[in-house]
């Protein structure tokens, strides 16, 4: 029998030997009282049947740790580990890996409290837990615990950005990918047409004899309506709106310009807004909490704020432009107010 059973899948045997290291150097659980499969001198004893030993295991374990990640969920060996865990209401601690969310825990285990692995603050939690199982531990210092625990964040980070992802998609991404794809084709159509007015306009240009021709070539593709233009560009800034606040989107945009107030994580509404940011992948989830221009999401926001740009700057807006400044409108995308009379 074994005091503690690591659950996991295969996949993430590199995550898995990791983790039982730390358990070993830095809580000081004797290896003899680790079971994980994967892990060199902690698994099956060559020539045991694989599927009897590993149902000897978790028979009465003190703890079984499930490392809930990508591959775990897709593994049928795992699911029935975890399926005995709750069958025979052992003791359990679920890890959640990202990018698996809690509620895989209560949709498992019930109402069973788990911890994110990213959350470095429960690691003391996760040594008071180990010793609360009756485990007899070997002594470590409390300058092994804080070094092996400083080693530990530096090396998850490595582990989490090579971690095997899932081969399966969930109906509701495949739905994403699919309208996604649907929206980048007709951007690319928009983009053919446009590309086959130009090569039209740069033929004619290519044949015409004096200024004049020129001109009147200029002023025959010109003749679209600069407003309306104006309009679908900003139409299309407020449909790539994540789903934050139309406050907070303005402060997002104008960190293109370096000019992005600093968010107030006091302020309730604030705090909402980046918290829902960093979920869906628009901002770093560590301090400072860069914003992800270089994402999908933010990407697309980033092209289509740098066409109305240079719209604005086009010879063919300069009137357009004009006229909306003698009007009192603020028509410098670098300010503020011009996000506040034109993005609502």
């Amino acid at each position: 029998m074994t005091d503690i059973f690591i659950s996991h899948a295969v996949a993430d045997q590199a995550l898995a030997d990791k983790f039982v290291a730390f358990l070993k150097e830095a809580i000081g659980v004797p290896a003899k009282s680790i079971f994980c499969s994967s892990v060199d001198g902690h698994g099956i004893p060559l020539g045991d049947d694989f599927n009897a030993y590993m149902k000897e295991q978790i028979q009465s374990p003190m703890l079984v740790i499930l490392l809930m990640t990508p591959r775990y969920m897709e593994s049928w060996f795992c699911l029935m580990e975890l399926g005995a865990t709750w069958a025979k209401s052992l003791e359990s601690l679920p890890v959640v890996v990202p990018p698996i969310k809690f509620n895989v825990v209560s949709s498992t285990l019930g109402l069973k409290q788990g911890w994110s692995i990213e959350n470095d603050a429960k690691l003391i939690e996760l040594r008071q837990k180990i010793k609360a199982t009756g485990v007899k531990l070997e002594p470590r210092t409390e300058q092994d615990w804080d070094k092996k625990r400083a080693i530990w964040k530096v090396d998850l980070k490595k582990l989490l950005k090579n971690l095997t992802p899932a081969t399966n998609v969930t109906a509701s991404e495949y739905t994403a990918v699919q309208e996604e794809l649907a929206e980048l084709k007709q951007e690319l159509e928009g983009l053919q047409d446009a590309y086959a007015e130009a090569s039209e306009t740069i033929e004619e240009l290519k044949a015409a004899k004096d200024p004049a021709a020129v001109k009147g070539i200029m002023a025959k593709r010109n003749s679209f309506d600069s407003e309306a233009h104006f309009n679908e560009l900003l139409d299309t800034i407020s449909g790539l709106r994540p789903r934050v606040s139309i406050y907070f989107y303005r402060n997002l945009i104008m960190d293109l310009y370096d000019k992005a107030a600093p968010i107030d994580w006091y302020d309730a509404n604030q705090k909402m807004d980046a918290e829902a940011a960093i979920q869906y992948n628009i901002m770093e989830p560590d301090v400072p909490h860069a914003y992800r221009w270089t994402g999908k999401k933010l990407m697309r926001v980033k092209v289509a704020i740098k066409a109305l740009d240079e719209f604005l700057e086009s010879e063919e807006a300069k009137e357009f432009v004009k006229e909306r400044e003698n009007a009192g409108d603020t028509m410098d995308t670098d300010d503020l107010e011009f996000w506040e009379e034109n993005l609502t």
